[in-house]
């Protein structure tokens, strides 16, 4: 490895060492991007900038992104602490006091967790902490787990069993799949049956928060393929497409409770044997010592908890 260019190490930001360390974890510079709300064309000239620092190309192409060199993982070891030091005591020269702070907490929620949680999370940081700011995020799963490790994520909340490692979590509440239709549907007069269910027309959401694709392993292994009538990316459009239509759709319940007229429709048990879920806030062990973090998460499970 040649020497470092002593100039051009001492012109290097917080944003550039962030995005090293996040390219080194997430192997994925799309993803990296996405994580760092820039494009993608940005991070391949932050990874040209590394190599003109250090003196040599600090990653190499592989099949779905790029490895870090042997350099490039020592790089990192030493780096990622020091990113994390250094955004902790900007943010927080004096610690945290909910109602001085001015910091910027990044939470990643699904289009159903912003649903449920995130009107009564914002008001509830008006009142207590007027001066703090949320900013939300909805990762593939594939990137929370390292995104919580190198901070660019403070917590995500939702249904993430795949995240293990190093990360927290707490249990917000346990949920369970349900289906739903408008209360004059013709299938609201009795008991539904798994053969109705089969015959029915169905509006589904397309996306990992729905359960979309459980729903559909679970008719496979039934033998039953369902009518899919209409399919949506997300929840936008699902309560007023519903209340128009004979669809039913099928959902976790708590999708339901974030419906502006929940009332307005007939909720039913699924005649499927679907499991049920946890819902937890999780949180990354790095933040152990970062006391807003900490109060962030406190705070979460307070309000939301059942």
């Amino acid at each position: 490895m040649q020497t470092a260019n002593a100039e051009l190490v001492e012109t290097l930001t917080l944003r550039e060492l962030r995005a090293f360390c996040l390219i080194c974890e997430l192997r994925n510079l799309s993803q990296v991007a996405l994580v760092m709300g820039i494009s993608q064309s940005s991070v391949s000239q932050l990874v040209q900038r590394w190599r003109e620092i250090v003196g040599d190309p600090l990653f190499v192409r592989a099949r779905y992104g790029v490895t870090p060199t042997e350099a490039a993982a020592n790089l990192h070891v030493k780096i990622q602490p020091l990113v994390h030091e250094i955004k902790l005591a900007i943010a927080e020269p004096t610690g945290f006091i909910p109602a001085k702070s001015d910091r910027v907490f990044s939470i990643h929620m699904s289009d159903i967790g912003q649903l449920v949680f995130l009107t009564e999370l914002n008001a509830f940081l008006n009142r207590v902490a007027p001066q703090v700011r949320l900013r939300v995020e909805n990762l593939p799963w594939n990137v929370v787990e390292e995104a919580l490790a190198s901070g660019a994520l403070d917590a995500a909340i939702g249904s993430l069993p795949m995240i293990k490692g190093r990360v927290h979590a707490r249990t917000l509440r346990r949920e369970h799949y349900v289906t739903v239709m408008r209360k004059k549907h013709h299938l609201a007069k009795a008991p539904l049956d798994l053969t109705a269910y089969g015959a029915a027309e169905h509006l589904v959401i397309d996306s990992t928060s729905s359960g979309h694709g459980l729903v559909e392993e679970v008719l496979r292994a039934s033998g039953i393929k369902r009518r899919i009538g209409l399919t949506v990316p997300h929840y936008l459009a699902v309560e007023s497409v519903l209340a128009k239509s004979n669809y039913i759709l099928t959902v976790p319940h708590v999708a339901v409770s974030a419906f502006s007229s929940p009332a307005a429709f007939h909720i039913t048990p699924t005649p499927l044997d679907l499991p049920t879920f946890d819902i937890r806030v999780h949180w990354h062990e790095r933040s152990h010592e970062d006391h807003g973090v900490q109060w962030l998460q406190t705070s979460i499970v307070e309000l939301f908890a059942q």
